[in-house]
C-alpha cells in the first residue's frame, strides 16, 4: 500500500507543480510551442516509419564512432603517461646531472673572475688562497 501511496503522491505532486509553472506565459508558450511541435514530428514519422529508423540508425553511427573515438584518445593518453611516469626518473637524472654542472661552472667561473679582478689587489688574492686551500683540508672548487 505504501507503494501506491508514493507513486499517488508523485504523480499529483508533478501534476501540481507542472499546473503552477504554466502560471507563468513564456513557460507557457515554450511548452506549447515545444508540445505543437512534438505532434508535427510525430505525425510525420508515424507516415513515414523508414525514414525514423534510418535517422535513428545514423545518430546511433555517429554515437558508435564518437566512442570509438574517445576510446583511441583515452588509449593515447595513457599511453604518453606511462612513457612520461618512465622518463620521469631519467629527466630527474638529467636535471641533477645538469644542475650540478652549472654549479661547479659557476664555481668556476666566479674563482676565474675574481683572480682577474684581483690582479694587484693583494688583500683579494690572500682571500682566495684561503678559500681554495682551507685550514681544514678541504679545497673549494
Amino acid at each position: 500500500m505504501a507503494g501506491n501511496k508514493l507513486s499517488a503522491g508523485i504523480l499529483w505532486g508533478a501534476l501540481i507543480g507542472g499546473a503552477l509553472a504554466l502560471l507563468d506565459k513564456e513557460t507557457r508558450t515554450t511548452t506549447f510551442e515545444a508540445a505543437k511541435k512534438s505532434r508535427q514530428y510525430i505525425s510525420y514519422y508515424s507516415g513515414h516509419p523508414r525514414e525514423l529508423t534510418e535517422r535513428a540508425k545514423n545518430r546511433i553511427e555517429k554515437l558508435k564512432l564518437t566512442v570509438e573515438q574517445i576510446q583511441d584518445d583515452y588509449e593515447f593518453l595513457t599511453s604518453k603517461l606511462e612513457e612520461v611516469k618512465e622518463m620521469t626518473p631519467q629527466l630527474k637524472n638529467i636535471l641533477t646531472e645538469t644542475k650540478e654542472t652549472f654549479e661547479s661552472s659557476g664555481e668556476a667561473y666566479k674563482h676565474a673572475l675574481s683572480d682577474d679582478t684581483s690582479i694587484g689587489n693583494e688583500e683579494n688574492r690572500s682571500d682566495l688562497f684561503l678559500e681554495r686551500n682551507r685550514p681544514d683540508g678541504n679545497q673549494m672548487m
